[in-house]
Parts: structure tokens; C-alpha cells; sequence
């Protein structure tokens, strides 16, 4: 398929089918590059509504404004909004359901859920009216990659049969091919380049772990390879050596980016590759101290986000447990989106087994099914590549139960190749603010 077709065929789709998303489209390419006075305004205004909104719509926020001592008229101080308490994951698993907005039809919920990277899993909703495919478009975008070419992913495959159908045809004309970063095997990863082969697509995008357990599969196997124009890379922060050894082997510059399960599309890097350029026009971003007073810039702090798309679920002020800085400079390339630091202290999850299996990424995702079974939880493999699953016990009745079937899930993923053995502790420690969800202590191939 040339590329022209590719572009004239998906051009014609998108304006009988997704005219939504192509206004969406438009509107954030002109926010790119407002000025910063007037976007601020901006984002103020859509931020206090969704409070507003919020205060209306859910018990949640109701009672914890009020119990903060902040009624409706507040709520239309311009000041107000850095005086409002910030949400806590332990807000999401108390009170899941009173974070539901009243009167959203269940057809516009569509459901997530995380371990995180602190090893706390919660429970939410997100809203299917929200532009994620507008999202994707801008930072693919910023990459010089446009939505009609075809892409590669490195991630957890959790669709369906039927649902990877659906989407193929709702990707048309591009091609997705997608390698299951939970079982990264020699095999897995041979046929992934077949395909790639085959594909060659223009777009790589993963896990940090699992874009550089195939960056190490293709050069220990000397294997030639058709260079994508980016590679993507998100889960953990991605270190120099990392970066060097990547675009080396793969042949392509990579890009950092900032996602989260309660909080898609953030923040990614542009063209110029520095700092990460925030989606400020649909998300309001917060840097702060302990006590969630805002830090100057270059300072160090954690992230505080309100999720501006989100009108099932509300997400606002929420303490997501992550660290860094806004950056105050000007970006080269010309937009006037917030800018911030690449996130601190996250931890890249890889295990490693004797057999050459690896598994990268989205180990966090233990609990999903079961967040009220534990408090906090850590895969820890050991130098003789036994895996310990360590977790702090929460107040589900059949909390051991559900422990013991995530250790038997985790135990089919590593195809029982090492022994899987739980290990109750009474806390997790944590690595500045954050605790580890994968720890492993067997030593990296020297080719990584």
C-alpha cells in the first residue's frame, strides 16, 4: 500500500466517519501555540467548570469540599482551586462509586484499572467521549508520524479477538501489529520481526523494558532490521544508556512520553526532544510541595493532575505519585504548552528466566481484576530467578484467595518456568516517594 493511498484513503474515511475527531484535531493544533496568557485562561475556565461539574454531579466531591469547609458559591473564587484537597489512590479505593458522575448513561463508561507504579491497584471509569484518538494524532504527530501509516506497539495485549478486529478496521488503512510484552520469548519476538519485516512500520511504541528486550533480541541475533522514522517509549523513565543502545540498534530517534492508567496522554516530548510538552489544554497539570502548595520551576515535586476530558469518572487534584519540575523556557519548536522534567523514579519492570523468556512492562496490572486484595504488592525475583510475590494484605474477606490466584496468574505468565512464592509483609518500602512494582535481581545480558 504507497503512502499516498494510505493518506487519500484515510482522509476520505475520517471525514465521512470521525468528523469529531478531526475538529478535535484542528482545535488542538491552533492550543499548540496560544499564547500562554490566554491558554492559561483557558485551561482556568474548563478547570473550575469540571469542579463545579463535580461538586454537582458526585457524592464524593460534594462531601469532601464540604468537609474542607468549601460550599457551592467557592467554587467561583478564581482562587479557590489550589485550596481544594487532593485525591488519593486510597480516595479511589474507598470510595470508588462515589466518584461516578450521576446521570452519565453506562454507555459512555468504559472501564480501567491499575496497579501503578506504586504498587497500589484502584479501580475507575473513564469517558468514551473523551479525544484519545485526537491525542494520539498530536503527539504522533509532533514524532512526524501521521495517523494513516503503519505503526508497531510493544505492550500488554489485552483485546480480544473480536475486539482487534473492530479496531483493524477502525485503524484503516494503517496496519497495527502488536508483541505481548508479558511473553517476550525468543519465538514471540522472531515472529514480531517477521512481521515487522514485512510491515515496516513507521511507528515503534512500547514499554520502556520491552523496546529494549527487542532492541537486545536484534542485535545479539545480528539481525538486519527496516529503521522506523520514531520510537516511542513510556512506563518508566528511560535512561541515557538506554536511549544510545536503542536508537543504535533500531535505528531511529526515541521519544519519552508520560502515561498513566488514570490518566492517559499527559505529557510527551516534540521534535526537539528535551523537555516533555504537557496536553495542558486537556489536562491541568500541578507540580507541588508535601504540603500540595505549588514549587517554583526547576524544583522538584510531585505531580498533581486534573484530567479535563473525564466527565464520568472526575479526576481532580489527583495525587497520581509520580516526581518533577515544570521547565519555564521556551520550547524551539514554537508551542506554548506547559513543559515539565521527564518524570522521576520510575522503575522499568523486567523479569528475566532461564529460558530467554523475558517479561516487560505492565506487571502493575497483577490486581486489576482485584484491587481490594491488597494495600500494596512488589514482584521481587531473586538472583537465583525465583519470584517472590510480596504484598501488604487488604480488607477484602477473601483477600488470601484472590492473592493466590494473582500468584497463579503470575505463575502461567513465566510458564511456570521458576518457582512463584508469596511472602506477606507489613509495608513496602518506597524509592523517593515511590515503591518498586518489579524488582529483579538478575544481572541483564552484556549485549543490553
Amino acid at each position: 500500500m504507497t503512502a499516498r493511498f494510505a493518506s487519500t484513503a484515510f482522509g476520505l474515511k475520517t471525514r465521512v466517519a470521525q468528523r469529531g475527531i478531526r475538529a478535535v484535531d484542528r482545535s488542538l493544533r491552533t492550543g499548540e501555540r496560544l499564547d500562554p496568557e490566554m491558554a492559561a485562561r483557558r485551561q482556568h475556565t474548563a478547570t473550575m467548570d469540571l469542579v463545579r461539574y463535580a461538586f454537582d454531579t458526585t457524592p464524593f466531591y460534594r462531601d469532601r469540599y464540604r468537609e474542607a469547609g468549601i460550599n457551592r458559591r467557592d467554587l467561583f473564587d478564581p482562587d479557590i482551586f489550589e485550596s481544594l484537597p487532593v485525591v488519593r489512590k486510597a480516595d479511589l479505593r474507598e470510595r470508588q462509586g462515589d466518584f461516578l458522575a450521576e446521570g452519565v448513561p453506562p454507555s459512555r463508561r468504559l472501564t480501567s484499572a491499575t496497579g501503578g507504579s506504586t504498587g497500589v491497584p484502584v479501580a475507575l471509569l473513564h469517558d468514551r467521549r473523551a479525544p484519545v484518538a485526537a491525542m494520539w494524532w498530536r503527539v504522533y504527530r509532533w514524532w512526524g508520524i501521521e495517523p494513516w501509516e503503519d505503526m508497531a506497539f510493544i505492550h500488554r495485549e489485552r483485546r480480544t479477538a473480536a475486539t482487534q478486529r473492530r479496531e483493524a478496521l477502525e485503524w484503516w488503512p494503517s496496519r497495527h501489529l502488536v508483541l505481548d510484552s508479558r511473553a517476550m520469548s525468543p519465538a514471540s519476538m522472531e515472529q514480531f520481526h517477521e512481521t515487522w519485516t514485512e510491515v515496516m512500520p513507521r511507528l515503534l511504541n512500547g514499554y520502556i523494558g520491552g523496546v529494549h528486550e527487542f532492541a537486545s533480541y536484534v542485535f545479539e541475533h545480528s539481525l538486519s532490521i527496516h529503521a522506523p522514522h520514531a520510537i516511542g517509549v513510556t512506563s518508566a523513565p528511560i535512561t541515557p544508556s538506554q536511549r544510545t543502545f536503542i536508537e543504535s540498534v533500531l535505528g531511529a530517534p526515541v521519544y519519552d512520553q508520560y502515561r498513566t492508567a488514570e490518566v492517559p496522554w499527559i505529557a510527551a516530548q516534540c521534535s526537539e526532544r528535551s523537555a516533555l510538552h504537557v496536553l495542558s489544554d486537556l489536562r491541568t497539570l500541578e507540580i507541588t510541595d508535601d504540603d500540595w502548595k505549588p514549587v517554583p520551576p526547576g524544583t522538584l515535586g510531585n505531580v498533581v493532575i486534573t484530567d479535563l476530558c473525564n466527565r464520568v469518572f472526575p479526576l481532580i487534584r489527583y495525587e497520581i505519585g509520580d516526581l518533577t519540575s515544570i521547565i519555564d523556557e521556551p520550547c524551539a519548536c514554537g508551542m506554548s504548552l506547559t513543559r515539565i522534567a521527564p518524570i522521576s523514579g520510575r522503575i522499568s519492570d523486567v523479569l528475566r528466566l532461564p529460558s530467554g523468556l523475558s517479561v516487560a512492562g505492565g506487571l502493575n496490572a497483577l490486581f486489576n481484576a482485584r484491587p481490594d486484595a491488597v494495600r500494596q504488592f512488589q514482584i521481587h525475583q531473586r538472583a537465583d530467578y525465583t519470584i517472590a510475590l510480596r504484598y501488604v494484605k487488604g480488607d477484602s474477606a477473601d483477600a488470601e484467595s484472590a492473592v493466590a490466584d494473582a500468584a497463579e496468574r503470575l505463575a502461567v505468565i513465566v510458564e511456570h518456568a521458576v518457582p512463584v512464592i508469596l511472602e506477606p509483609v507489613e509495608f513496602i518500602a518506597h524509592d523517593r516517594g515511590k515503591a518498586r512494582t518489579v524488582v529483579c535481581d538478575v544481572a541483564a545480558p552484556v549485549a543490553s
